[in-house]
């Protein structure tokens, strides 16, 4: 099926006869006469981009404004694969004429394809120009999608008409905005068309049937929009759970647990399978269920932080204190800076992968604005992310890090982030006393502060009274256990497939 960015393309040559709006006065005359361009059009059709190329260049050193020319040039650049010449090429025709069509439909379709929001402005032209361009509508809808500008992304969907509906992505965006504006009677019977058109598309099915659970008249409709993925070979996991989660809702706990012990064993690398079937135990106080059940996806996938988490968080509700403390500091280990999934709130964290860039850029911002505590609560949580010291001792990153969370902490003493940080790096650098003050410092600040009171935990096992400790780990499971049924509901219900 053609993309959105396809179909626009087949209009440029079509519109390169049509007038020139824009053109400045005194601007050439073989702008206007499609004779002296015949021949560049005609090579065009018949695959020649290069002698287009060429003869475009000739016609240029005689008419050097023709915007009519510049844009038969771009897209010749455009068929030999050269685009940022191609676009500058468009540009330069627009500059001459701004209201030129084809310059501005050649250029809106480069820049849609890079996904760049620099073709917003460019198609916001053309739809004034010409309010009923449908692909115009469709392709401008898709990029304010993007730009989480739901409400102009409906509207300019909404006067693409029966376009989007031929074009499943579209038709997916569509039916997301709807949603996030809370129109989910359109949405719904969005998603309908859409998975009449893809019946494949188990992620479609997925959020028609999450629209459909939150009525809960609709629980039936939900669970058979999703059976076709439940039948799946293998069977969709997120299906699986999703239906789980409609059945628990429903009272229907053994039909929930079926399901997700089918989706482990569909899919027994999924944490988020585990994970589910944790919360599930956490609600119906199956603790040593939940326990078995997690201990087999931990010996399947031994480095997973979030699973000794949730078992230790079970084990502490079934009064197994040692259990649960030793599974806490086994996550740790496996993840010192994020084991709580609540540490790293900040930029650092989204340029993990680009830590040397996020460094500099931080480190800028900290020169930049020296007073400022968030500047350097970012830069700490950057450099924490370099790799620790094998030797045991404190990385030279590890000493700075520190420091800068330090001084986080004393330009806000109140940014409990700051002190959540500096306690979990103090950890690390084996300082459980500096680690212990500073949890303490921040569950003053915020009581439920589930990480200094992870790292507190960890600190006391060291240095602490076991009777504190027992008492800490207690309140931590119980927290744990209220948080991740909420964000397990969350996910469920609140998360939707963003197209790509």
């Amino acid at each position: 099926m053609r993309t959105l960015g396809h179909t626009f393309a087949l209009f440029t040559l079509c519109v390169l006869h049509l007038p020139i709006m824009g053109l400045p006065p005194g601007g050439n005359a073989i702008s206007d006469d499609p004779t002296s361009t015949a021949s560049v059009v005609e090579a065009l059709q018949n695959g020649k981009s290069d002698d287009a190329l060429r003869m475009c260049n000739e016609l240029l050193r005689e008419s050097p404004k023709s915007p009519k020319i510049w844009t038969l040039r771009a897209v010749a650049l455009d068929r030999s694969g050269r685009t940022q010449d191609a676009l500058d090429s468009y540009q330069q025709a627009l500059r001459i004429a701004p209201g030129y069509l084809a310059a501005l439909e050649g250029a809106a379709q480069l820049e849609y394809k890079a996904k760049s929001k620099d073709a917003i402005p460019l198609l916001q032209r053309i739809v004034v120009a010409q309010p009923a361009n449908q692909t115009a509508h469709a392709m401008l809808g898709a990029l304010e999608y993007r730009q989480k500008d739901y409400a102009k992304a409906a509207a300019d969907f909404d006067a693409a008409g029966d376009l989007v509906r031929s074009h499943p992505a579209a038709l997916m965006d569509d039916s997301l905005c709807l949603i996030h504006l809370d129109r989910q009677a359109e949405a719904i019977q969005n998603l309908k068309e859409l998975v009449q058109l893809a019946p494949e598309n188990y992620d479609a099915r997925y959020d028609l049937a999450l629209v459909q659970s939150r009525a809960s008249s609709a629980a039936a409709e939900a669970l058979a929009t999703l059976q076709p993925a439940l039948d799946a070979h293998p069977p969709n996991a997120r299906a699986m759970r999703l239906a789980a989660a409609i059945h628990e809702s429903n009272n229907e706990t053994p039909q929930a647990v079926e399901l997700l012990r089918s989706a482990i064993l569909a899919n027994p690398d999924d944490i988020a399978n585990y994970l589910d079937f944790a919360t599930l135990a956490f609600t119906h106080g199956s603790f040593s269920v939940g326990v078995d059940i997690v201990s087999a996806g931990i010996a399947r996938l031994p480095n997973a932080a979030p699973l000794y988490m949730a078992r230790g968080v079970l084990y502490g509700q079934d009064g197994d204190l040692n259990k649960a403390i030793d599974d806490f500091e086994h996550a740790h280990r496996l993840d010192p800076v994020d084991s709580m999934a609540a540490t790293a709130e900040g930029i650092a964290q989204s340029q993990h992968q680009n830590n040397r860039a996020a460094l500099a850029d931080f480190r800028r911002q900290v020169k930049e604005h020296p007073k400022d505590a968030l500047a350097y609560y970012l830069l700490a949580e950057a450099l924490s992310w370099a790799p620790s010291n094998s030797s045991g001792n404190a990385s030279a990153s590890l000493i700075e890090a520190i420091a800068m969370a330090g001084k986080a902490a004393a330009l806000d003493s109140h940014l409990v982030q700051a002190w959540d940080l500096l306690a979990s790096l103090e950890l690390q650098a084996h300082q459980p006393l500096r680690a212990a003050k500073a949890s303490r410092t921040a569950m003053a600040l915020e009581p439920k502060d589930q990480q200094a009171l992870y790292t507190l935990i960890l600190a006391l096992r060291k240095t602490g009274s076991r009777q504190e400790l027992n008492s800490l780990v207690h309140e931590l499971t119980e927290l744990r256990k209220e948080e991740q049924i909420v964000n397990s509901q969350k996910n469920r219900y609140g998360q939707l497939v963003e197209s790509p």
